[in-house]
């Protein structure tokens, strides 16, 4: 395989590892509906370097878009299920999106006042694949095959922080740790190679906004108690993400 595979190759092993997935509140977001759905798009930037022959910096693009379906286990636990696809961009490369989940939990800790303070833990798989044209060793002979390029990276965080509510208006934030791994394969019928993520330990941070555009009740509005806008930003140490969704209880009081 030319060293030029190989290059790129590196390049989306560093890159997958800041696919930040959206975080969200570490409160429960339901307030207390016993399910709900929502919608989110989020896109992380990374200036990534790596090793191959030198070191070379290159900025890697990660997108994801999420439906999520969560459901309270009581008025202060949830549980949350997310189905969509995820895109990555790098130099030479421009991935289409693919089937991506997770899963995970918030829980309020504690209330006084306005404010609150959560816990969250989350599991992201991010799938990304590429059609190229690869320059293969075939019996010591240069040959072009087509190939499919696929990157399939597993995210855990564990984010926790406070949140503080004044009628419509949520904000919230703190810090996240992040573990992930996952590895790169580049697939040309019996030819190909496959690389593995080295797993790694990231710590960051994250502030969103939620703001409740009405509640009203649900006989009048198909079911739906209220309706929610987010936004959020995400930052690590070589990286930087932001996301957007909209969040629609239902199914009555827990």
């Amino acid at each position: 395989m030319r060293r030029r595979v190989m290059i790129f190759a590196v390049l989306l092993m560093c890159g997958s590892a800041v696919g930040q997935a959206p975080v969200g509140p570490s409160t429960a977001v339901l307030d207390g509906s016993r399910f709900g759905l929502s919608a989110e798009y989020g896109r992380t930037n990374a200036d990534i370097i790596f090793d191959v022959d030198g070191r070379d910096k290159e900025s890697v693009d990660f997108q994801t878009a999420f439906a999520n379906f969560s459901a309270a286990l009581t008025s202060r636990w949830e549980f949350f299920v997310r189905l969509g696809g995820s895109q990555a961009e790098a130099t030479g490369f421009d991935g289409r999106w693919d089937v991506s989940w997770g899963m995970g939990t918030r829980v309020t800790a504690f209330q006084w006042h306005a404010w609150s303070w959560g816990g969250l833990a989350q599991f992201t798989n991010l799938v990304s694949r590429f059609d190229t044209r690869e320059e293969f060793l075939v019996n010591s002979t240069p040959t072009l095959r087509n190939a499919t390029d696929e990157l399939n990276l597993v995210e855990y965080v564990l984010a926790t922080g406070p949140t503080w509510r004044q009628g419509p208006l949520s904000l919230y934030g703190g810090l996240l740790l992040r573990y992930t791994d996952g590895e790169f394969e580049i697939i040309a019928g019996r030819l190909g190679d496959q690389f593995d993520v080295d797993a790694r330990w990231d710590v960051g941070g994250y502030v969103g906004v939620r703001l409740t555009l009405f509640q009203t009740d649900p006989a009048h509005t198909y079911g739906f108690s209220r309706c929610d806008l987010t936004a959020e930003g995400r930052f690590t140490g070589d990286s930087s993400g932001f996301s957007a969704g909209v969040l629609l209880p239902f199914g009555g009081a827990y």
